[in-house]
């Protein structure tokens, strides 16, 4: 026996501890208590933006990320392929991306800086860990291809750059979200989450099952498909005293923003394309509560409640600002000179239109603020003031430009 004993304390020696059997090298546990500020969190799950690849929607992800820095109550979780990051020998084109690895990281850090919101108290806390908004940070595929070939993992740097090392999991994340639930006996409701970038285009309900099995899941998020789908199970977990109970489970896979050729072969259309997926979580009490099933099984008395939010819809005004410039362009290269300003009257009619509606809707939405996530309406109407006025601002430039070619 002391022969075995001294063999394994041998490994351990050598490989060291983390590297012993531990699941933690795989699996980050993260735990966030807001039950002394929040009864609800807005969650917005960013993926596969694949900055420096040709199609990477800056504009849809910058604005994500201007909408949760305007909500108190709004986290982000990042779930790789950040960068596209191709090499040689991938199956991604390094000569068709648009910025080299060194630029992308740079760019990618600057980008979860942001996301981590609260500049001031980061300026504060420079020498500290704070990853404030941001809280998971995970490597994809495309950036394991440089981990692969030199041992160095650019999400791990990019992450510690902009101050967000503590939220960094390179395979798999177990968050828990601890909420304000005066219902519970302590006040508080978890809510976890499992993440992980995901492997394999075809094989997400392969890695759901994984993923079932590594805790008590809520939800489980991956990205790696570029394709949004949600599902849902049912499972049958035990409690602190040993009885079942019912678990329902939501699954999320999650769309891209980027990609170039390569993404584009395996991901939806331009007009799919979408750059973050928001849910609002919270708790509230089961309809079933105190029930039995016949084989045994409780209806737990809280449970977790998600709803699917839109504070933006930017692959929508993207196309919309696309199909603009195309109407411009024709008419420019066909000398219809004589027609553009009658164009951009019903443009301005339409942006006009638009504005009015929206600001119906939001005064409507005013009306019954508890069905909306907090500050969404004040937050839609300044959206579509500033487009308002981009919009004019572009048409302003555009006829200056086309009297100048007269």
């Amino acid at each position: 026996m002391s022969k075995i004993n001294n063999l394994s304390k041998e490994y351990k020696d050598i490989v060291g501890n983390e590297a012993f059997n531990n699941k933690n090298v795989t699996i980050k546990s993260i735990v966030k208590d807001y039950s002394d500020k929040f009864n609800k969190l807005q969650v917005c799950f960013i993926s596969d933006t694949h900055i420096g690849s040709s199609d990477f929607d800056i504009n849809g992800l910058i604005e994500n990320l201007k909408y949760a820095d305007s909500q108190e109550n709004a986290v982000i979780f990042f779930l790789g392929d950040g960068m596209n990051t191709a090499i040689i020998g991938s199956k991604s084109d390094p000569y068709e991306d648009v910025m080299n690895t060194q630029k992308q990281l740079s760019f990618y850090s600057k980008i979860l800086q942001l996301a981590k919101g609260n500049q001031k108290l980061t300026d504060v806390l420079s020498n500290l860990e704070n990853s404030g908004k941001v809280i998971v940070v995970h490597s994809g595929n495309h950036e394991d291809r440089i981990t692969k070939a030199v041992g160095v993992s650019t999400t791990k740097m990019a992450a510690e750059i902009a101050g967000v090392g503590d939220a960094y999991a390179p395979f798999y994340a177990s968050t828990t979200l601890l909420l304000r639930q005066p219902q519970a006996k302590d006040g508080k409701f978890p809510i976890r989450i499992i993440t992980h970038h995901g492997t394999g285009i075809r094989n997400s309900d392969g890695i759901f099952r994984l993923i079932k099995n590594v805790g008590n899941v809520d939800m489980a998020v991956i990205g790696h498909t570029h394709q949004h789908t949600i599902s849902n199970d049912r499972t049958i977990r035990l409690d602190e005293d040993g009885n079942q109970y019912y678990q329902d489970i939501v699954y999320i896979t999650l769309p891209a923003s980027g990609g170039g050729t390569y993404g584009a072969g395996m991901a939806l259309p331009d007009i799919a394309k979408q750059s973050a997926v928001w849910v609002e979580i919270c708790s509230q009490s089961n309809p079933n509560a105190g029930k039995i099933s016949p084989t045994g099984v409780k209806y737990p008395d809280i449970i977790p409640s998600f709803s699917f939010i839109t504070p933006l819809n930017t692959f929508t005004t993207g196309i919309q600002a696309k199909r603009n410039r195309q109407a411009r362009n024709v008419i420019t290269k066909s000398d219809c000179s004589e027609i553009t300003s009658e164009i951009d009257e019903l443009i301005q009619h339409i942006a006009d239109k638009e504005k009015t509606t929206c600001e119906n809707i939001s005064e409507a939405i005013k009306e019954k603020p508890k069905k909306e996530p907090t500050g969404f309406a004040e937050y839609m109407s300044n959206r579509n003031n500033d487009a308002t006025k981009a919009t004019d601002e572009a048409t302003s430039s555009e006829t200056d430009e086309a009297m100048d070619l007269e």
